[in-house]
């Protein structure tokens, strides 16, 4: 956590799976930028804030008055992101509709060519504190890693693309994680405790899991490892109409279910000094629709496919 006399710290992080992000014209370009940074590092923020607060409206306040809002002013905490040239490429090949890009990918590929942001390249966000408070700086600090540890940037992040992993923390004793256990143990260390009940929105709770499987030797091949059993445990779920907690919208050909919901299942590849790679997954259940607050089959199929990954019968490590 951040000392009493700490102003800024400077994180680094890596791509680690094909980033479909930015650009007014994403079959031209792709980019990133501070502000998508910035959004995503909300998001964890606000994973982290639930049995911190309980009250939306709560929320909102404590996040605008740290990031900023027309009300509160400027953000209290000030971002600066050294990014290098990010190498782009495009999607040109075409995915088999069966294939576990197409099933993670969807709607990627709907307007042809897309490009992306190519993984292996790493990059510098400087952080100050200077005028947060301490309990604003220590739970920052947390976001951050936190992003690093599961989160992900563009298109479909919460289906395994566009996944960063936090490599390095200047000013920080940050140890990038090289096993299952560890970033296990990573994750759990930075939640609040004891977590609260399932909340109004997405965050970690009591009924909240993560797992990450054996390390595969790369990260590419660690991400079609994690989506082709993604694919398969959804397809295996019965009764059809319970793939809805999977995430919404599902067109069933007896129940179409054309309201919006983004998956309580969230995969993440996770990058090791090594250069081998975690397929994760993460269950972050909350109210699953306004006015269907339970998850659809309990979210069992889902809660399965993530304890499947942490069996104890763990490989070695490969060479």
């Amino acid at each position: 956590m951040p000392s009493e006399n700490m102003q800024t710290l400077t994180a680094i992080y890596r791509i680690v799976t094909p980033m479909f992000l930015g650009g007014a014209d994403p079959t031209a370009e792709a980019e990133l930028r501070l502000p998508s940074f910035k959004g995503a590092l909300r998001f964890w923020w606000r994973a982290l804030q639930w049995g911190r607060v309980r009250d939306v409206t709560e929320l909102r306040s404590k996040e605008a008055e740290l990031f900023g809002s027309s009300n509160h002013g400027q953000s209290r905490v000030l971002l600066r992101m050294e990014a290098p040239r990010f190498e782009t490429n495009k999607v040109t090949e075409h995915w088999p509709p069966a294939s576990w890009q197409r099933y993670t990918g969807y709607g990627l590929r709907d307007k042809g060519e897309r490009c992306y942001l190519k993984p292996d390249i790493s990059w510098k966000v400087e952080i100050d504190f200077r005028r947060c408070t301490a309990d604003q700086a220590k739970e920052l600090l947390s976001a951050l890693k936190l992003l690093g540890l599961v989160g992900g940037l563009g298109a479909r992040s919460r289906k395994g693309w566009g996944s960063i992993t936090l490599t390095a923390m200047e000013g920080s004793d940050w140890t990038c994680p090289d096993s299952p256990e560890i970033w296990e143990k990573a994750v759990a260390a930075l939640l609040p405790q004891p977590l609260a009940n399932v909340g109004p929105w997405t965050a970690f709770n009591s009924a909240a899991t993560w797992k990450a499987a054996p390390p595969q030797r790369n990260a590419q091949v660690a991400q079609q490892w994690l989506a082709q059993r993604y694919q398969a445990a959804v397809k295996n779920t019965q009764p059809k109409d319970a793939r809805a907690q999977f995430g919404l919208p599902r067109m069933f050909k007896n129940h179409p279910r054309k309201e919006r919901r983004a998956s309580p299942l969230i995969l993440h590849v996770h990058q090791c000094p090594d250069g081998q790679a975690l397929p994760c997954a993460l269950w972050l259940p909350a109210a699953f629709l306004s006015d269907e607050a339970k998850i659809p089959g309990n979210g069992d199929a889902a809660r399965g496919f993530v304890a499947q990954l942490g069996s104890s019968s763990r490989p070695h490590r490969q060479p």
